[in-house]
């Protein structure tokens, strides 16, 4: 009888373990499940939808090198993203590329991923300037549209809590999530806002010169004067534009130019020696900068520079 008894006691727990690994097991395959691969089109929105999503679902970037003008993504990036459950990018203007991949999508050709245009509610504006951009055959009017948004700290925070609202509605569970880590954005946004809004405040000289104009949106935030020495796309001026400039700069007395990462100087280099004027460098944040700061923190280290700089000419 105690043999019988020691033989029961025995199975039942083999039968217990062999039921909590199999729930153990239902539970891991429901957590895969429910994971959501990401894709985003460049740095700015990689770095958003990460910081808002946080460890709930791999995010990743298909154009990381470059910036993000005159970027055609490669067939492999397409098909990351056609694989990937939810698709994240700019806009657009920006990302004329993303309305063939909608397009597919929306005739379910190709694969059921969710896309996410993240300024759909952003109002954008048309950039002040030396081109005069025209609205060429067959294109669309938003097209004469500066999408340099992610420059200006309020319209960060905005685009935060655009994307955790899409993504919410995809992954409702995560949705208070999301929204609370998009409204603390929001507010990191508003301090940058107005710590800088008070230093740029009692600036002197509040012009300043750019490679091209992406800073339009930081400039007037900050109640500052850019101009562009090249157009949004950031190709080579014409020699007319090029004089321009430098009756500008002779004009206003603009002592420094701020050129770019990963686009040529030439320009830049080409005025400074012919006004005098030195070349800083101001990035537009368009290609991931390789570092572990947030997007934020990374613009914050652009108003810092531009800050400096035009601190130092205000002094001269």
């Amino acid at each position: 009888m105690k043999y019988q008894a020691k033989t029961k006691k025995w199975w039942l727990v083999l039968f217990l373990i062999i039921g909590s690994l199999v729930n153990i097991s239902s539970i891991q395959s429901v957590e895969a499940e429910e994971e959501r691969k990401i894709v985003t089109s460049f740095y700015p929105m990689y770095a958003l939808t990460k910081e808002i999503v946080g460890d709930k679902h791999p995010v990743l970037m298909i154009n990381s090198a470059n910036g993000i003008h005159g970027f055609e993504p490669s067939a492999n990036d397409v098909v990351a993203i056609y694989d990937a459950d939810i698709f994240v990018y700019h806009s657009d203007i920006l990302e004329s590329w993303a309305q063939k991949i909608k397009h597919n999508v929306e005739k379910q050709e190709k694969s059921n991923v969710i896309i996410i245009e993240a300024s759909n509610g952003l109002a954008m504006k048309k950039v002040p300037g030396l081109e005069k951009l025209e609205l060429m055959e067959g294109k669309d009017e938003s097209t004469l549209y500066d999408p340099h948004t992610w420059l200006d700290p309020i319209e960060i925070g905005e685009e935060a809590k655009l994307i955790a609202q899409a993504l919410g509605e995809v992954d409702r569970d995560n949705k208070d999530y999301y929204l609370q880590r998009a409204e603390s954005i929001g507010t990191q946004a508003q301090v940058i806002t107005d710590k800088y809004t008070s230093l740029f405040k009692k600036l002197k000289q509040k012009t300043f010169v750019t490679q091209h104009t992406a800073f339009s949106y930081l400039a007037t935030r900050f109640g500052l004067t850019q101009l562009g020495i090249a157009g949004v796309s950031g190709q080579e001026p014409s020699v007319k534009q090029l004089q321009e400039v430098k009756k500008f700069v002779e004009k206003y007395q603009v002592k420094t130019i701020f050129t770019e990462p990963n686009i040529s100087d030439k320009a830049s280099q080409l005025i400074a020696q012919e006004t005098g004027a030195k070349v800083e460098v101001l990035d537009p944040l368009e290609a991931d900068p390789h570092n572990d700061l947030s997007l934020l923190a990374n613009l914050e280290n652009n108003l810092q520079r531009l800050l400096k700089v035009l601190q130092e000419e205000g002094e001269k």
